[in-house]
């Protein structure tokens, strides 16, 4: 059997991994979100505020103690739930929801990075960790000052996890994955700041207009497929579609 822990899959990118790895008996799946709690396809749901440390601490102890006496073959964990807000020159920005980017979008990741760790010991031959990051992690986007600066971050914390796992000679791989342009609420909801809060909106508006946003299923698809092939192995930074274009 194979574990796949994936956060974030209320909808979107998280919530077509979640389906994508449910079709498969082999995997066993423990969904991350805010929604109600119980079993589901291919495993099972667990309800979590990825803003709440607290919270986190507790869901980590959690899928130690599901885990604990099993075995796998691999254990996946995809670090996908994210937000963009605020999106607002930083002066304006609201300190509460700057404090909760950064929680949700690299605190939390890094929490969960760690109890992943802890509890697949011994438990997993393979052990692999996909952060979902960004492009805005490696460039400046005015407006997104703490999204950048989480992914950024996100970034940083992936490299170190997989320096640490190569000095000691353990079977870790970890990448922080950019996965493109998604048609996504998230996006929707970019699109729709004015333009005196995010200068780039019209850039963000045409391209959906102009059909460059991947449909959810599509990236799934490919993350999947370049981690059941290894081919996420290597960089611990990396891009999706210069792995997909490598593939063909």
């Amino acid at each position: 059997m194979n574990l796949y822990i994936v956060t974030g899959t209320s909808r979107g990118l998280g919530a077509a991994l979640a389906r994508l790895i449910a079709r498969d008996a082999e995997n066993e799946l423990v969904a991350v979100s805010r929604e109600p709690e119980g079993d589901i396809p291919g495993g099972v749901r667990f309800t979590a505020d990825l803003s709440d440390m607290r919270a986190v601490e507790a869901l980590c102890e959690r899928i130690a103690s599901r885990v604990r006496a099993r075995r796998y073959g691999k254990a996946v964990l995809v670090n996908n739930a994210g937000i963009v807000q605020p999106v607002a020159p930083l002066e304006r920005a609201d300190a509460a929801e700057l404090e909760r980017n950064l929680a949700v979008n690299l605190v939390a990741p890094m929490l969960l990075m760690r109890g992943f760790l802890r509890a697949t010991e011994g438990v997993a031959g393979v052990r692999r960790i996909v952060n979902i990051s960004s492009g805005a992690g490696r460039r400046p986007i005015s407006g997104w000052s703490a999204y950048c600066a989480a992914k950024a971050g996100l970034d940083m914390a992936t490299r170190v996890v997989a320096l640490e796992a190569q000095s000691r000679g353990l079977a870790i791989e970890a990448v922080s994955l950019a996965p493109g342009v998604i048609d996504t609420g998230m996006q929707e909801r970019v699109r729709g700041a004015s333009a005196n809060d995010f200068a780039d909106v019209e850039r963000f508006r045409r391209m959906k207009e102009e059909g460059e946003l991947r449909p959810a299923e599509d990236v799934a698809a490919d993350i999947l497929a370049a981690e059941a092939a290894g081919r996420l192995a290597g960089e611990a930074v990396g891009d999706l579609r210069s792995l997909s274009a490598g593939a063909e």
